[in-house]
């Protein structure tokens, strides 16, 4: 993972500097190390702006509800379970001029289409480089609020996605063979343990129920079924073999 680093405000083009002087930036992540490096990268691009950081959508929306806010980078997952998608969605219904940048670790096909959907203005990966977090914000800030900017990490992430989406598994081996570690052990839940509910899935897996919901997304694709009955038949099929 890499953490932003600072830039020296003389590295940033300085006629962009004034037109975003007086505006309010906020960092919504609840890794408490990746926060304090966004906030500090954002007050040295933007210094005479107000940048302010909060760990969970729920305590960020008092600050939205009550003050104009320009721009917010916000993580998809937080410890609480709440949902960075949601929270995105809901402030653009009220406050559609508001502009948002993702920011997670999430390699997920259904994640573009959700945060698209949900009208992020960008997507970037936390691995990204401090070079490409820079140009991601200075792309999103110089463009309307309803445009979504394909950054690196987004064009990267789809090449990958539609390479693996052209693949096509003829054999169960095959099938069963492209699923990761996390995905066959959600099959084999499903399958050996009659384990139906999506929440208790999560919960035995360790992850969040969106997770979850995303990787049963990905198995139905992978393995060409529709429901977690077709799941047991695939399981028990591949078992006997």
């Amino acid at each position: 993972m890499n953490i932003p680093l600072l830039i020296s405000i003389f590295d940033y083009p300085t006629s962009l500097i004034p037109l975003f002087s007086k505006m309010n930036i906020l960092v919504v992540e609840d890794h408490t190390l990746l926060r304090t490096a966004s906030e500090k990268l954002l007050k040295e691009m933007f210094p005479e702006a107000r940048v302010e950081g909060f760990s969970s959508p729920s305590k960020a929306m008092p600050f939205i509800q009550n003050r104009d806010v320009e721009f917010m980078i916000v993580d998809l997952e937080y410890n609480n379970q709440e949902d960075g998608i949601s929270f995105v969605k809901e402030v653009k219904q009220k406050k559609s001029n508001i502009k948002c940048i993702a920011y997670t670790s999430h390699k997920i096909n259904q994640v573009l289409k959700d945060i698209r959907e949900a009208g992020f203005n960008s997507y970037l990966n936390k691995d990204a480089s401090e070079k490409e977090m820079l140009e991601t914000v200075d792309a999103v800030l110089d463009q309307p609020d309803d445009v979504f900017y394909e950054s690196s990490s987004y064009l990267k992430f789809k090449k990958a996605i539609e390479e693996q989406e052209s693949k096509y598994y003829s054999t169960d081996y095959e099938k069963l063979k492209s699923l990761t570690k996390t995905e066959k052990k959600a099959l084999q839940l499903i399958s050996e343990e009659n384990t139906s509910s999506n929440d208790l899935l999560a919960n035995k897996l360790g992850i969040r129920l969106n997770t979850m919901k995303k990787h049963l997304s990905n198995i139905y694709r992978k393995l060409n079924v529709k429901s977690k009955d077709g799941l047991k038949h695939f399981w028990n099929r591949t078992m006997n073999d």
